[in-house]
């Protein structure tokens, strides 16, 4: 989807430079409510409209100028027209108009839609498609047409719309199609960008007329609807430096902080907020601006000074829902600071009296997480478990169920937290928590015995997650696994290979570690004594030493070296020549 809105931003722009190309490009369908689909789409037709009714007025007054009398000037010679003329009943030309744009005049009478399509195709030398769906017949009646110097764009949607086709293009084709044949999702965002490309038409053709602010609104929301901030911020700017007078001036300044805020600019999103703060002491969306302000510094790190700015709208403004933002980031703002008891309190604060039905399950998930963060694994499995029951958002009933599944194993609940694991990695398999739930799953197993299982469910996560975080204590896990089946060899040959992929892994020394330990509880004595010894000499840490050293005494132990037993037990702070 993101590659198609790119096409239609670049399109927009091609319009601003003079071109003519414009290209709605289909996109994948969102899975959304048919109700609110068709709302969408009712409302973008009737948006689509409206446009279309005040460019005509535009294009009445317009006309209207031109009739009234001009003082004398030198006529500027015009480029020489292209004529197609495919049969003695239609004809075609096409001259160079205003901005370098491309204008056609047709004339046609009782002549077939298709062949002025198919003139129209070698006049600008790009290929027309026509769906295999769309009837033929439709586009083999005869039309009479009489047009004089129009854009391309305005011709087809003449000559198509008598027949109830609508068409999308790209750069070397048009592609009609009827609208029985988009999705109601398409259908919306292809008269979204029809209206958007009358802004831009609107922006060439009256450039001057104190209306078309509206038309730089509407664009800068349009680009930014796509993520096109930068190319917002110089549409809503243009009502700032042009338009000072416009109503829209201050939704626009506010707009360009935010532009700002998505950009990473936080220095200038704070300069542009507290414009409008001081701009507009008394306007309803100052608290809006100042919760912005707070949010940039929280973003940037500054977090006293985001907690100062929170604490100020709670205490001096009155509207419901941005008090309780402005406590909810406070209290996210306390979370990342480490401060969770604060935090759970700020979120209980936010709860109480939350207008906002979408924030709930996030709150309550940050409630669990600061308790499961405390080390009050109980409570935050309850208000976690409580979450799963009581809401369907997915985003958080999909951490909060990641989430149980640790509070289970913290409580030693191996059996709850396996089925836990396994019900999330199962529903959500791309999940980025995935690989945290399958190495969990293997530990569960392995917890319970089910060594083989393990291995198998370690093994399918390395597989499939080859760069996380996660895939080296996966294959770390397996040795383990063996090792605790039993299996000495498997587990020194699983460690042994670890130690040769991951050179570098912090995890190395575990590894190492492993190998001499599975060494010796398969009673390969002097081969442990050589690896202990070998791990003594990295850089592993003190306790890490002391292990070893101790074990290098029970391996000389086992082999009926006492003398060498005890100097080794020696070695080891609080030791005696017992040994271990």
């Amino acid at each position: 989807m993101r590659k198609n809105t790119f096409i239609k931003a670049l399109s927009i722009l091609c319009l601003c430079c003079g071109t003519s190309v414009v290209s709605t490009a289909q996109g994948e369908i969102k899975p959304e409510s048919h109700s609110r689909s068709q709302e969408a789409l009712n409302q973008e037709k009737s948006n689509l409209e409206k446009l279309n009714v005040q460019l005509r007025i535009l294009e009445m007054e317009a006309r209207e100028d031109a009739l009234m009398p001009k003082p004398d000037v030198d006529e500027q010679e015009e480029d020489e027209p292209v004529v197609i003329s495919p049969n003695e009943d239609v004809m075609i030309t096409k001259v160079m108009g205003e901005y370098d744009v491309p204008v056609y005049s047709i004339e046609a009478t009782l002549v077939p839609a298709s062949d002025i399509l198919n003139a129209l195709s070698a006049s600008m030398g790009k290929s027309i498609i026509v769906d295999e769906d769309v009837d033929p017949m439709c586009l083999s009646q005869p039309l009479i047409i009489s047009i004089l110097k129009s854009p391309l764009q305005d011709i087809l949607e003449i000559i198509l719309g008598t027949r109830g086709l609508e068409f999308t293009r790209n750069d070397n084709s048009i592609y009609v199609t009827s609208l029985s044949k988009l999705n109601v999702d398409t259908a919306s965002e292809y008269y979204r960008d029809k209206g958007a490309h009358l802004y831009q038409k609107t922006q060439i053709k009256f450039p001057s007329d104190q209306r078309v602010v509206n038309a730089y609104f509407a664009l800068g929301n349009y680009y930014q609807e796509l993520g096109f901030h930068f190319l917002a911020l110089q549409e809503y700017k243009i009502i700032l430096d042009k338009y000072k007078n416009s109503p829209l001036k201050k939704d626009a300044l506010l707009k360009i902080g935010h532009c700002y805020d998505n950009l990473k600019d936080p220095e200038n999103a704070r300069k542009v907020y507290f414009h409008f703060i001081y701009s507009y002491p008394g306007d309803p969306l100052t608290d809006e601006a100042l919760l912005a302000v707070g949010n940039s510094f929280q973003q940037q790190g500054l977090y006293t000074k985001a907690l100062d700015i929170y604490d100020k709208i709670v205490s001096e403004y009155t509207d419901v829902e941005t008090v309780m933002l402005a406590k909810f980031n406070a209290a996210k703002t306390h979370e990342i600071m480490g401060d969770y008891k604060n935090a759970i309190q700020s979120f209980l604060l936010a709860r109480k009296k939350c207008p906002v039905e979408r924030l709930k399950p996030e709150i309550e998930y940050h409630i669990g997480s600061c308790l499961y963060l405390l080390g009050e694994y109980q409570d935050a499995g309850n208000v976690l478990g409580n979450l799963l029951e009581t809401y369907d958002e997915e985003k958080f009933t999909e951490d909060a169920g990641f989430l149980l599944g640790d509070c289970f194993y913290k409580q030693d609940d191996t059996f709850a937290a396996f089925q836990m694991y396994k019900k999330m990695v199962s529903e959500y398999p791309k999940s980025d928590k995935a690989p945290h739930g399958t190495y969990w799953l293997g530990k569960c197993l392995n917890a319970m015995n089910m060594h083989e299982s393990a291995v198998n469910v370690l093994s399918e996560g390395v597989q499939k997650f080859p760069n996380d975080w996660y895939t080296t204590r996966m294959a770390l896990e397996i040795g383990r696994c063996y090792a605790d089946g039993g299996n000495y060899r498997a587990a020194y040959n699983v460690f042994d290979s670890f130690v040769k992929q991951y050179p570098n892994d912090e995890l190395r020394i575990e590894a190492l570690l492993g190998m001499a330990d599975a060494l010796f509880h398969g009673k390969e004595y002097e081969k442990a004594i050589n690896n202990y010894l070998a791990l003594i000499k990295e850089d592993c840490g003190e306790n890490v030493k002391n292990y070893s050293f101790n074990r290098i005494g029970d391996c000389y132990k086992s082999l009926g070296q006492l003398e060498k037993a005890t100097m080794a037990y020696n070695t080891v702070p609080g030791k005696g020549a017992g040994g271990g």
